[in-house]
């Protein structure tokens, strides 16, 4: 270690304690561990009081390694006084013998201005009107990472909630539509929202605290008292008080085309039985 100087001789040696430290505690729990499976009271005995003794010796080089690294260097210094190093002077100043001065100042005698300033347009994020009345009372603090995907609007779901025909415009539905995404990293507990808008106005508003696990497939539906009314619709969510995606559709006025419904033909009657010309024809 003559290479070495005090601090990188102490730090050394906590590090060679540590080491100890880690080599005899995992010796010992080896020791402990391996012995429910000797046959022999004795033996496993044996090997457990072998693995406290190796756990104990770590926890005395662990002790020791903290020691040293708290208390080794000044006690080095104290046994070996520090010498002052040298500090180098510099022999020489190298000084700058000319520095050339501009003697003319050229000024530009035209200032281009630009005909057309840029303004640039911003778009405002959403978020959680006051006049909701959203009450924040969660302990559960969001997860930075939670992502929604985007909104899928559909009149139907499949079973593991994702939509089923999805559009962005609807003719006169009538009752539910669902808004279909997938979601991660999200955390039971946690406030989340779904406001349906048409226009301006609220129709819909789910705003309660997660129960849906980390990740799958998620929805929020809306059924409004007053029907769908043709018009342009959002629906904007959140979570916590964070906007994380928007989606728009269009709900169309006018009557949904019918479905025809297939019928059964007649099925064939026996031939008649009496003479042609006493039967009586009956409607069809």
């Amino acid at each position: 270690m003559s290479g070495l100087t005090i601090d990188q001789t102490v730090a050394l040696v906590a590090v060679l304690f540590a080491g100890g430290f880690l080599l005899f505690g995992w010796l010992g729990w080896r020791q402990i561990s391996s012995s429910s499976r000797l046959p022999f009271f004795m033996l496993r005995r044996d090997r457990v009081a072998a693995g406290w003794r190796m756990i104990g010796l770590a926890l005395i080089l662990a002790l020791a390694a903290l020691m040293v690294q708290l208390f080794g260097r000044q006690a080095a210094y104290t046994i070996v006084p520090p010498t002052p190093s040298a500090t180098p002077t510099a022999t020489q100043t190298q000084t700058p013998t000319i520095t050339l001065t501009p003697t003319i100042t050229m000024t530009p005698s035209i200032t281009p201005t630009p005909s057309i300033t840029w303004t640039p347009t911003t778009t405002a994020t959403p978020v959680i009107p006051d006049s909701v009345g959203v009450l924040f009372r969660e302990t559960v603090t969001p997860d930075p990472r939670a992502a929604l995907s985007s909104i899928e609007v559909a009149s139907r779901l499949d079973r593991s909630n994702r939509a089923v025909s999805p559009k962005d415009a609807f003719v006169s539905p009538g009752g539910v539509l669902y808004g279909a995404f997938t979601y991660n990293f999200m955390q039971d507990g946690v406030r989340w929202t779904a406001i349906w808008y048409r226009g301006s106005t609220i129709v819909c508003l789910e705003s309660k605290p997660w129960d849906g696990g980390t990740g799958g497939f998620g929805y929020t539906e809306c059924d409004p008292q007053e029907g769908w009314q043709a018009g342009d619709y959002e629906i904007q969510m959140f979570v916590g008080t964070e906007w994380k995606v928007s989606v728009r559709f269009e709900v169309l006025s006018g009557t949904p085309t019918p479905t025809a419904i297939p019928t059964e033909a007649p099925s064939p009657t026996a031939p008649p039985t009496s003479p042609p010309d006493t039967q009586t024809p009956s409607a069809s």
